[in-house]
């Protein structure tokens, strides 16, 4: 008699928070053997460590992908300030804003601990999903959810232009906006959970960053960040394909950020009509052309600038540093002036006080920081200390530590309630991942932007899933 043993075959390796995890551990090694060549080799190894701390905070069943997105794009505003450092052969604190700058690396990797925390907290024992609730979305088509996608963006053009018309519910309108990550989420979660509809999933790609470059502001870079946080939250199975399709995906990330920090001096000068406004005055054609010449001349782009540019922009540390070094030379005599601010500026929603000053992050950045933001606001945009440089203006550190918490918890409340509504898992994914990307997410969201346009973003969305959702279903349904 023959006897055949079965060999146990070896699970799937998946796109998920464990995978992620182990990459975290490899990085912190890497990040360890760099460390004596570093000017700063304790931070060096903190700041290769970090990752694994904030992956395993939040890694429980009923998180969202969008969470880790949120911790780890802040800690890469921190980690940046380390590159450049290395790069320049200098230490953190050796930079433009001095020694304040390594205290305020460490008060920002403490907050970030204290956001996870919260995060954790507000979503213990959250279930994970059934497997009719998280296979769901293997019965909708493509095709339906990428009419159902275009939809959204023209809701979401339409919304921004009613804004401009009435400023008094302005906030709400934009809000609408936020729609649209929702239904992109789920749109790719279906495709790269099914390999199938991959041309629409392409196209939605496109329309997005023609879009975002057509625009002021550089809208492009948000349909990545949704397309891998789908990948991730779906659990994918990695293949040789699906991992070609994410390097390629991370790296036309990263080459498109390159070149729009290279060309949106010269490009907003242009669309701006050279007024410093921002608002688009000339036409479509103009706008590609100026876009499309820079485009097929890379040789008249200083690479290497813009790639110095790019990362000092990111690290969003320097400028919680020059807070930290201003206040306490020359401390501001108001008592929680930073929350004070918010709170009232929250509490006159501007439809019954249409005379309410708007907000000004620029002139907040010159009176706390001394910021050198000349460059900055010549091509239109505004500057903002950011929420851990103003909870440090009004508490100090480790005070500053509790406000914090709150609002990881207030955040991490709102991401619960979308992770328990009785709808697929990946409307639950995308919804929570709408919340936190209309937001600025990063250091440079302002204590007023939190606190306010988190709850009026968090009261759209949440009307949006109660009475577009079942609408939207009975479309999509094969």
């Amino acid at each position: 008699m023959t006897i055949v043993a079965e060999l146990p075959m070896e699970p799937p390796i998946r796109f998920d928070f464990a995978f992620l995890r182990k990459g975290a551990v490899y990085f912190a090694i890497a990040l360890l053997l760099l460390a004596p060549f570093s000017r700063d080799p304790v931070a060096t190894v903190f700041c290769g460590v970090m990752p694994w701390v904030l992956i395993s905070l939040v890694d429980q069943p009923g998180m969202p992908a969008v969470a880790v997105y949120y911790l780890l794009w802040q800690w890469i505003q921190g980690a940046a300030r380390l590159l450049i450092g290395f790069v320049d052969g200098e230490s953190i604190g050796e930079g433009t804003y001095g020694w304040p700058v390594y205290r305020a690396f460490w008060y920002s990797m403490a907050s970030l601990i204290v956001f996870a925390l919260m995060f954790r907290v507000a979503l213990s024992g959250v279930r994970a999903p059934t497997d009719d609730k998280r296979d769901e979305h293997y019965d909708w088509n493509p095709s339906a959810l990428f009419w159902v996608f275009l939809g959204a963006t023209v809701l979401s053009g339409a919304a921004s232009f009613a804004a401009s018309l009435a400023p008094g519910i302005a906030q709400p309108l934009v809000a609408v906006g936020a729609l649209k990550y929702a239904v992109l989420f789920v749109l790719f979660a279906t495709v790269v959970a099914t390999s199938a509809g991959t041309e629409w999933l392409l196209a939605a790609v496109a329309i997005e960053v023609v879009l975002g470059f057509g625009g002021f502001f550089s809208g492009f870079k948000e349909v990545f960040i949704v397309l891998l946080l789908a990948a991730l939250a779906v659990r994918v199975t990695l293949r040789t394909s699906n991992m070609i399709g994410g390097f390629a995906t991370i790296a036309t990330l990263v080459a498109l950020g390159l070149f729009w920090t290279a060309v949106k001096a010269e490009y907003r000068d242009v669309v701006s009509g050279y007024s410093g406004a921002q608002t688009v005055t000339v036409s479509i054609p103009e706008r590609a052309g100026l876009l499309l010449h820079k485009a097929f001349n890379p040789g008249e782009i200083d690479w290497g600038l813009a790639t110095d540019q790019l990362l000092r922009r990111i690290a969003y540390v320097d400028y919680f540093g020059a807070v930290i070094g201003y206040t306490e030379i020359a401390p501001e005599s108001e008592s929680l002036g930073r929350w004070r601010d918010a709170l009232e500026h929250v509490a006159r929603p501007r439809v019954f006080f249409p005379g309410k000053t708007a907000l000004d992050d620029t002139e907040v950045s010159i009176r706390y920081a001394r910021a050198d933001v000349e460059d900055e606001t010549r091509i239109g945009t505004s500057i903002s200390i950011g929420y851990m440089a103003e909870n440090f203006i009004d508490f100090g550190f480790p005070g500053m530590l509790f406000p914090v918490a709150v609002m990881g918890l207030v955040l991490g409340m709102m991401l619960r309630y979308f992770m328990t509504r009785p709808v697929a898992w990946t409307v639950r994914e995308g919804f929570a991942t709408a919340l936190v990307l209309a937001l600025v997410t990063g250091m440079e969201l302002s204590l007023a932007k939190f606190l306010g346009g988190t709850i009026v973003v968090f009261a759209v969305l949440s009307l949006s899933l109660k009475f577009f959702f079942p609408v939207a279903v009975r479309l999509v349904k094969q």
